[in-house]
């Protein structure tokens, strides 16, 4: 064989192995939570609605409706519990309200919230730099 092909193949090789081995120790390090088992009620009640549609979770899913990565923190449960079970109307609808939920699914529902609020996101989604009150020539 060539010199050029043994180099390209022997790179090939051991950056395969470094890419099994980084995936081998994420796997296998205890840096995985264990997800309460409402969490995943909820998660599955966050699929059957199809919240994700409308919804973003750490920047993925549609983006009609707001990001609901820090939910928890900013309406609490009483909060969530609150919209989830009596909706009101969708901005710039007329007569149209978001989905009810039952109270069990709003519980578990914000059982998941509280989960995603645990898991570490590096401040995702980014705060608004500024307000738009504070901007300038806007009162």
């Amino acid at each position: 064989m060539q010199l050029p092909l043994k180099i390209f193949l022997a790179t090939v090789v051991l950056s395969l192995a470094l890419f099994f081995f980084v995936i081998y120790d994420s796997m296998a390090g205890n840096n995985l939570q264990n997800v309460p088992s409402e969490a995943v009620k909820g998660k599955m009640v966050f699929q059957k609605r199809a919240c994700i549609e409308c919804h973003t979770v750490f920047g993925n899913g549609g983006y009609y409706g707001g990001d609901l990565t820090k939910a928890y923190e900013k309406f609490g449960s009483n909060g969530l519990r609150e919209y989830l079970t009596q909706p009101p109307l969708l901005s710039g609808a007329k007569k149209k309200r978001h989905i009810y939920l039952s109270n069990e699914e709003a519980e578990e529902i914000t059982a998941y919230f509280r989960f995603l609020q645990s898991i570490p996101n590096m401040d995702w989604p980014p705060r608004p730099v500024y307000d738009k009150k504070e901007e300038p020539g806007v009162k």
